[in-house]
């Protein structure tokens, strides 16, 4: 290997190998020998590979100066014959047990509550001796054997008969001709 200044080399000589060392210095190593790229970037690379086809169903522009066929911004229709997933989901939160495993076990912490709040939110007044006004406890029963024993409490006939699935029909008291002004 030969070390040479930048400013002492002549650019008329072909070397090998010049690797750039710092600053002002090459380091050339001048026993390497490299074969020549094969096919060279200098030729029409699109031709050679017959890729003409591809390139004209691409382009933007038609030959004659006229507008190509609008692309998407993806290349979306031409992946899609290509067996695989083409939609990249979306990113998934990580937990935060992972981000900082001493926090799953770190224990959670109950603090005793005020007395005065426990006694205001725990305070109850006594029912009256009639139970409480408009309350039905079949109410809470949840099959239709206590529903059909409210008897007293239960509203119009019309509305008992809509709960079992039956429906009243409408009767219409005008002609079918003349329409309704909605005003």
């Amino acid at each position: 290997m030969f070390y040479y200044n930048l400013n002492s080399l002549y650019m008329g000589l072909n070397y090998n190998a010049i690797f750039f060392m710092g600053a002002d210095s090459y380091l050339i190593d001048t026993e390497k020998k490299y074969k020549l790229v094969d096919p060279s970037p200098l030729e029409n690379l699109i031709a050679l590979y017959g890729l003409e086809d591809v390139t004209k169903s691409l382009s933007r522009i038609n030959p004659d100066g006229s507008k190509g066929v609008k692309l998407r911004k993806s290349y979306k229709n031409h992946i899609q014959d290509i067996s695989g997933k083409h939609q990249i989901p979306p990113p998934k939160p990580i937990p935060m047990s992972l981000l900082d495993p001493g926090l799953s076990q770190m224990p959670d912490t109950i603090q005793q509550l005020s007395p005065d709040l426990l006694h205001k939110a725990l305070k109850f007044e006594k029912t009256p001796a009639n139970g409480i006004p408009g309350f039905n406890i079949v109410d809470l029963a949840m099959n239709d054997q206590h529903t059909l024993m409210r008897g007293d409490d239960a509203v119009d006939n019309e509305d008992a008969s809509l709960r079992k699935g039956k429906r009243k029909k409408k009767s219409q008291n005008y002609p079918d001709d003349i329409k309704r002004i909605h005003t």
